[in-house]
């Protein structure tokens, strides 16, 4: 009953936050979104009382710095804000990388790339056919930027795919889907800026956004239940 009513409420700033996605009503949006994370840190503290401690703080750690970047993409229309969001996701994906690890560490079995490293090929396709488009359209200092991004996001979802056969099936599914949610929201966020005009960005930003952040916290908590 307790996570029942928690999803409720879960659902109904999720819902609120894409209604304003939708009517492109920044003040309900900035009313809700800022919520969203609160309410994944707070649910994922909740039930994470058997997890290793390391897992947790760092899982916190991600949580926050996406909270920051949530803040600051609000105000993403000033280039300075854009870039401090940016610079805040790119702690999270360096802070999610490490955390995936030690689910791997913990684990005590070889990560899945040290056997198999022929899987880091689509990522590898994908970061350079993405950073090729982009490349025109970016200056010497967004050029850096975004590949040092690109870098770090396709490095996250590959340390999620490492985690395969290191646990919980069901948590790996979650945490993998999540990572390639997270590469596909952030590619949007490249695409709509720098090459064109994706219509109802925002909402399709938002809604995998969202997907990506609940299901890697839902994922760690199934790796120990």
């Amino acid at each position: 009953m307790k996570k029942f009513f928690l999803h409720l409420v879960f659902i109904v700033i999720v819902v609120a936050d894409l209604v304003g996605e939708y009517l492109q009503d920044p003040q309900l949006d900035h009313i809700v979104k800022p919520f969203i994370l609160i309410w994944i840190a707070g649910y994922f503290l909740l039930h994470a009382k058997a997890i290793d401690k390391k897992v947790v703080k760092l899982a916190v750690i991600g949580f926050l710095f996406s909270w920051f970047g949530d803040l600051l993409m609000m105000f993403a229309s000033e280039f300075t804000f854009f870039v401090l969001g940016i610079a805040s996701f790119l702690v999270t994906q360096v802070v999610y990388i490490f955390l995936f690890l030690r689910t791997i560490d913990l684990s005590g079995n070889m990560s899945f790339l040290k056997k198999k490293p022929m899987w880091l090929i689509p990522y590898i396709a994908f970061g350079l056919i993405i950073y090729t488009l982009l490349f025109p359209q970016l200056d010497a200092v967004l050029r850096i930027a975004i590949f040092v991004y690109m870098a770090a996001i396709l490095s996250m979802s590959a340390m999620a795919l490492n985690r395969f056969g290191n646990g919980h099936p069901i948590s790996f599914s979650l945490v993998f889907a999540g990572s390639l949610f997270f590469v596909l929201s952030d590619s949007l966020i490249a695409v709509n800026r720098f090459l064109v005009a994706i219509p109802y960005e925002g909402l399709l930003v938002m809604t995998t956004y969202i997907a990506a952040q609940y299901l890697i916290m839902l994922g760690l908590l199934k790796q120990y239940e």
